[in-house]
């Protein structure tokens, strides 16, 4: 049901005990931080109404919602450049360096998370297959854990604006995104830190994607046909993360900022079940 054994969950408490203990009163016991963390953990794995989870734990459902709303947020700007950054770029480098991709730090695509249609914005929402959603981009190391997300922008926008308006272009081009991470040289070519994209993306020095309109044999089966295959990490990571944590499939019916907590929690928690061996069980 949590997606975790026993010992991971409790890591993921003490992560957050320091900020969600609450101070009993002679009006009500204070719900105990384990019980607040379960039930949003809960919610990311299962599709069923906050009601069932108030119902299992003794809580009312507003309870349970503003349980999950408050470790969705914690998650998200406390442990959040601690568990989703590029901690070591040189391990990342040769992870993609042993697949045949020189001077590579990650993998980079988008993914749709449905939401409900805002009262007045339903057709900025409408993404081009035909549901109202937001979007994630992510960049993935060669292990498939998130190392860079973004989210929060509807899913009419094309996802080249989106990426434009991240903060993954500039903290590139300034050399803040992998730094003290020198070029490499081979056969006299300098190369320089590049991500994987596919061919939505625009190209750029830093930015790698396939090459389009006619192409030579060698650059279409070998080029593009890797590249693309080295790609398939970010779009698995988006795939298990939706497996393990299957209410980001499913309309997610909250405020919009407490929807990007959520998203971004849910991109967290995977890191840490990873991290930790834990495998997704189908449920």
């Amino acid at each position: 049901m949590f997606q975790m054994k026993r010992k991971t969950f409790y890591r993921s408490v003490s992560m957050l005990r320091p900020h969600i203990v609450r101070q009993e009163t002679n009006m009500h016991w204070a719900i105990q931080p384990d019980k607040r963390v379960v039930v949003a953990i809960m919610k990311l794995a299962s599709p069923s109404s906050l009601q069932n989870f108030a119902n299992q734990f003794g809580m009312s459902a507003c309870t349970a919602g503003w349980a999950t709303q408050e470790v969705s947020h914690l998650l998200k700007e406390i442990t959040l450049n601690k568990i989703i950054h590029l901690a070591n770029p040189q391990q990342v480098i040769d992870g993609f360096n042993t697949k045949g991709v020189p001077n590579c730090v990650g993998a980079l695509d988008s993914t749709h998370i449905p939401v409900p249609y805002p009262v007045g914005r339903g057709r900025a929402f409408t993404n081009r297959k035909g549901y109202a959603s937001m979007t994630l981009q992510a960049v993935v190391d060669p292990r498939g854990w998130f190392i860079n997300t973004y989210t929060g922008w509807v899913s009419s926008m094309h996802n080249v604006h989106m990426f434009r308006n991240s903060p993954l272009p500039c903290l590139m081009e300034k050399g803040h995104y992998a730094p003290n991470v020198e070029e490499t040289v081979i056969h006299n070519v300098t190369i320089p830190l590049v991500i994987l994209a596919d061919a939505a993306y625009p190209l750029k020095p830093w930015l790698m994607k396939p090459y389009e309109g006619n192409v030579t044999n060698l650059q279409k089966p070998v080029f593009n046909t890797g590249l693309n295959s080295f790609r398939m990490g970010v779009e698995c990571a988006f795939g298990q993360m939706k497996g393990r944590w299957r209410m980001l499939t499913r309309c997610l019916k909250m405020e919009q900022e407490n929807i990007i907590a959520f998203v971004v929690a849910g991109c967290m928690l995977y890191n840490i079940c990873e991290s930790y061996g834990e495998v997704c069980m189908e449920s």
